[in-house]
């Protein structure tokens, strides 16, 4: 693949990481094991994935005036993403996340957005002459929906592919899921935009289908240990997990959008989707969000191995 040209538009937290035998029941306490803080949020994690994979890579968001917001924008500029976009807010903190994740590898997450909803329809509309040249533009949903909805205006006509993260679980107007070229939610994301819930491969193909019905052109589902589906109006195909040991699954998604975006046109949905399970599966075997991103180097050697096997 020639080098691609990727925009990011979407959120930067800051993630407060404390691991526990398992996530707490309503009203319980559980005594932790670690506590770590990581550069996160959906946005950003796939900026500094993007690049990692090899793209030249923008990121377009909104942080804090404060100690939080200077750590997101170090970590993104030392992933080597050009932050020429990231605003400042000086009244509102950067967002954060704050996240379970148990022995088993599994997380609970609460995401409190604050200076992310600044980014606004306004701030797409000045990056109409970076959307020259893309190859894809991300967008997730920690953002304003409005701003979604203008990047993805604009991707369509400047006929740059657009991906739509579908997380956090939310409903998406039909609005947006007709405007994005490609929309991946994953399980539980997929149930809150479509009311089919997805606990076997069948509900997978059920919910895809419903957000083609929606206007979707294009869907990829993110299956956890079952892969990834792909589905248009009239073609569907699975692509296997890769079998891992799973150390933490925060963020793994995010990888898997980034190698989306960074392979889609040089490789085609197959291969693209393949790539992106194998940057998901490598994201599960190192602890936190974008320290977890790996490099192309390291996806390129990951699947050179397997073909090998």
């Amino acid at each position: 693949m020639s080098k691609p040209k990727v925009l990011v538009i979407g959120s930067a937290n800051i993630d407060l990481v404390t691991t526990a035998p398992r996530c707490p029941k309503p009203g319980e306490s559980l005594i932790g094991r670690s506590f770590a803080t990581f550069p996160g949020g959906k946005g950003a994690n796939q900026a500094v994935a993007a690049a990692r994979l090899g793209a030249e890579t923008y990121f377009a968001g909104c942080v804090g005036d404060d100690a939080f917001g200077e750590m997101q924008r170090r970590a993104l500029t030392a992933a080597g993403v050009n932050v020429d976009y990231l605003k400042l807010d000086p009244k509102k903190p950067t967002g954060t996340a704050v996240i379970i994740v148990s022995d088993e590898g599994q997380n609970a997450i609460v995401v409190t957005p604050s200076a992310n909803l600044g980014i606004a329809p306004a701030d797409v509309a000045r990056l109409g002459p970076l959307f020259d040249g893309l190859d894809a533009v991300l967008l997730q949903l920690e953002i304003p929906l409005e701003t979604v909805e203008a990047a993805l205006d604009m991707a369509r006509t400047r006929d740059v592919l657009s991906i739509l993260d579908a997380g956090p679980a939310q409903a998406v107007p039909e609005d947006i899921v007709k405007k994005a070229a490609l929309v991946s939610p994953n399980e539980t994301e997929a149930e809150a935009m479509t009311r089919v819930a997805v606990t076997s491969t069948e509900d997978a193909k059920a919910a895809a289908a419903a957000l083609i019905k929606m206007g979707a052109a294009q869907v990829v589902m993110k299956l956890g240990a079952l892969g990834a589906l792909y589905m248009n109006s009239g073609d569907s195909f699975q692509v296997p997990a890769f079998q891992v040991s799973a150390v933490d699954t925060v963020a793994a998604g995010d990888a898997f959008t980034a190698a989306l975006g960074v392979a889609w046109r040089g490789l085609g949905p197959r291969a693209a989707i393949r790539f992106a399970n194998a940057a998901g599966a490598l994201a599960t075997t190192v602890a936190g969000a974008q320290p977890s991103m790996p490099t192309r180097a390291a996806v390129d050697q990951f699947l050179q191995e397997r073909d090998v096997s």
